[in-house]
């Protein structure tokens, strides 16, 4: 019992020490002039954006919620768990999806809150110095990934100690109880479910209205020749809010989702390893354990945060490195006592499990660093083919996309063979695959420190938006240290989408191990469970089939986010082309108030001041269109997505396969390992070849190969061509590294815990 209470402590830390850093950076001062006005309108569309948002998730997950609650009560089952009969076993579902669906939306609601507020103050910090500007953005980023783990953990662990409670857990005698802990993770499997539902809407419309906003403002502004995030171009503001309410808010979620999926895959692997074996003195503590060493975890980070400081000498990607070696450090430290504690005599193997998982994710950091940061050699070399044009620019960063793709892969295929030798000498039935669970927690110990780094990313881009907006032309030097921190922030989200891209791929090789597991202990009575079935059949052609699908289901979805963002963004240009074609309506009022919840389209007041003779934009135009494109483009997708493998597994039993009772095991088990390799794959490559092109524009900024502009012979600037192929590049790159590559990684986490909850209908 003491395991609970532990996590449920530490986790209640983790929030109000989030409490805490909000605060913090809502004392720091949110500049003078123009920049608070120009923040406030960011903030109105933000706000508009997530309303939209939050009322999409909440209509649109009634509906899986309410088909688990009627499959379980409608369904003439016999009971899959003693003391579970379907009706409750239905209804703890469906409560479960429920708090997992409000935890994501209210993991993005908190995200998109602080990084509105944390923008501002960021760019009026980079007037001071460039280490109070990164501190202020990796503290906001800090508030939502502390934030969203410590959710994910709570609510998990939470509803696990109410089932356990229900039935007798904390009673005198709690004999009963204990018995039934190995199976109250299915029981609560929704949660997972209902988070990774609502992610896979958020990143999904959160990407595509974020990147379809910042490409219908950079081709808007090409048209123009205007400056990047430029006040006079109409998508400007859309384009800024969306980093923080789109990408920032999509981010949260899918944080929130993965805390909940792979806790839930590590307490399934335990409990199977404590059914295996005879001797294990406690269930609690095998089940347990990865939870709390994922808890201490949420401790390290916070010291992580809290060092990260530098200067104008220092790069500070230094800085950020050492807060993670920092957290990985008493990660480690945190692992090891947990595991003396709680696994007795296998202790040391399964910390050097977690050892590795550890050691990989720093690994992952060097990778991403040297495929998407200047100094390299892959950046450089996409500038360099930029002096040629476009063509020659996207070619090469498509090349560095797929050969970053490896090391990583490499690096995964290490660690998860390393951890199941150490797993295996434990000397338990199942030791391998609890190593391998073991090794996805000690990754994921960095995890909240990751995703304060990836929250860090849209924080500085917005405020370099806020400073070019305001006081870019006459302050250059605090540009200057927003577009560093700015390329700084590609390699965060690079090495974050690396990091959530390998726990995928481990996550999901454990939950296949307890897929197989769970249903071939439920196979009826009579039918053979002979060892042949006891490992995916790959000579039947069912699994080739699962295979195929999987591998096509990600493809379809990488294409329908892709194709989500271009619609989108179509919708952008067009209104911001109709207003720079009808001068009229430039002069129409452009202020914002934050709109009613229930408004159709945010409120107009006063315009402001003009610039350069265009007249203000009307931002409300552009933030609307964009909002209603890419949520509408969201639900097929996210619908589609979890009805896939439901259709697999009920097709296949009812096709009939009586002369191997496990074939839609086998099938529904490939079908999530060619979807996840496939997905982790592709992640990898979009992320990485945007990241890099992102950043090969920014080094070109800072004046290789000619600088932004160039002077022609009559002393006029005019754009650098070089620049303008790196900067078709990074349009090419947005969408693949911010909205198709996050969305397929929620995508291939979701799988493996749809299958879970409706398992007892496919076997």
């Amino acid at each position: 019992m003491t395991e609970l209470a532990l996590i449920l402590g530490i986790s209640l830390l983790g929030i109000g020490f989030a409490g805490y850093l909000a605060r913090w950076v809502l004392g720091c001062p949110t500049g003078e002039g123009d920049m608070p006005r120009v923040a406030a309108r960011i903030r109105a569309a933000a706000v508009y954006f997530t309303n939209r948002l939050r009322g999409t998730i909440l209509a649109v997950s009634a509906v899986p919620g309410g088909g688990i609650f009627l499959a379980y009560g409608l369904a003439r089952q016999k009971p899959e768990v003693q003391a579970f009969p379907p009706l409750e076993l239905g209804a703890w579902l469906t409560l479960s999806f429920s708090l997992g669906v409000g935890s994501a939306v209210a993991a993005a609601q908190v995200a998109a809150w602080t990084a509105t507020r944390a923008n501002v103050r960021a760019a009026s910090g980079a007037r001071r110095s460039l280490d109070h500007a990164l501190q202020i953005a990796i503290r906001g980023g800090a508030v939502s990934g502390l934030f969203s783990v410590s959710l994910g953990l709570i609510g998990l662990v939470g509803l696990f100690a109410a089932v356990f409670a229900q039935k007798g857990g904390f009673s005198a005698e709690p004999g009963n109880a204990l018995k039934l802990a190995p199976s109250i993770p299915l029981v609560i499997a929704g949660y997972a479910l209902g988070g990774a539902f609502a992610a896979l809407i958020a990143e999904l419309g959160g990407g595509a209205f974020a990147k379809s906003a910042d490409m219908g403002a950079d081709l808007v502004g090409r048209e123009l020749g205007l400056p990047e995030d430029d006040a006079r171009n109409p998508a400007t503001i859309a384009d800024l809010a969306g980093d923080c309410a789109g990408e920032g808010a999509g981010k949260a979620a899918s944080a929130f989702a993965s805390t909940a999926a792979e806790n839930l895959g590590a307490m399934l692997l335990g409990a199977a390893v404590f059914r295996q074996n005879e001797g294990i003195p406690s269930v609690l503590s095998i089940m347990l354990f990865p939870v709390v060493t994922r808890a201490f975890g949420v401790l390290a980070a916070m010291f992580g945060v809290m060092v990260v400081r530098t200067d104008d000498r220092e790069d500070p990607m230094n800085a950020l490195a050492r807060g993670l070696f920092v957290t990985a450090l008493l990660g480690a430290a945190g692992t090891a006592g947990a595991a003396k504690w709680l696994l007795g005599k296998h202790w040391l193997p399964l910390f050097g499990a977690a050892s590795v998982g550890m050691a990989a994710g720093i690994l992952l950091l060097f990778v991403a660093q040297y495929y998407t940061e200047h100094r390299y050699r892959p950046v450089r070399e996409i500038a360099e083919a930029a002096r040629v044009g476009p063509p020659l620019a996207i070619l090469r960063g498509a090349s560095v996309g797929l050969e970053s793709a490896l090391a990583p892969l490499v690096i995964l295929g290490a660690a998860v063979a390393s951890a199941h030798v150490l797993g295996a000498r434990t000397g338990l039935e199942g030791g391998g695959a609890l190593g391998i669970a073991v090794a996805t927690m000690g990754l994921l110990g960095t995890g909240a420190y990751a995703l304060a780094m990836a929250g860090f990313a849209p924080i500085i881009d917005s405020a370099g938006g806020i400073v070019e907006m305001t006081i870019g032309r006459e302050r250059p030097d605090v540009r200057g240290r927003t577009v560093v921190l700015d390329a700084v922030g590609n390699t965060a989200k690079a090495f974050a989408r690396a990091h959530t891209g390998a726990a995928a791929l481990l996550a999901t090789s454990m939950l296949v191990s307890v897929w197989l597991d769970e249903a071939k202990r439920r196979l009826p009575a009579g039918k053979p469970a002979a060892a042949a079935l006891t490992a995916l059949q790959v000579g039947r052609p069912e699994v080739y089939l699962g295979a195929a699908v999987g591998i096509v289901l990600v493809v379809w979805f990488a294409a329908r986010c892709m194709g989500g963002v271009s619609r989108a963004a179509r919708r952008v240009l067009e209104e911001a082309r109709r207003q720079i074609n009808a001068p009229s309506s430039l002069g129409t009022s452009t202020a914002w108030t934050p709109p009613h919840p229930r408004a159709s389209r945010p409120s107009q007041s006063s315009a402001p001041a003009t610039r350069a003779g265009l007249g203000a934009p009307d931002l409300d135009a552009c933030v609307e269109l964009g909002s209603r494109a890419a949520l509408g483009h969201a639900i097929t997708p996210a619908l589609v997505a979890a009805s896939v493998p439901i259709a697999v597994g009920l097709g296949l039993r009812f096709a009939g396969t009586e002369d191997n009772p496990l074939a839609v095991a086998d099938a529904v088990a490939a079908l999530i390992l060619a979807a996840t390799i496939a997905g982790v794959l592709g992640a990898l490559l979009l992320g990485n070849a945007g990241g890099a092109w992102d950043n090969a524009k920014k080094y070109i900024v800072t004046g290789a190969h000619g600088g932004r502009y160039l002077v022609d012979e009559t002393g006029a600037r005019v754009d650098n061509p070089t620049y303008l192929a790196a900067a078709f590049g990074d349009t090419v790159g947005d969408p693949l590294k911010d909205a198709a590559g996050p969305a397929i990684h929620v995508l291939v986490k979701m799988l493996p815990v749809v299958t879970l909850v409706f398992l007892p209908f496919f076997v």
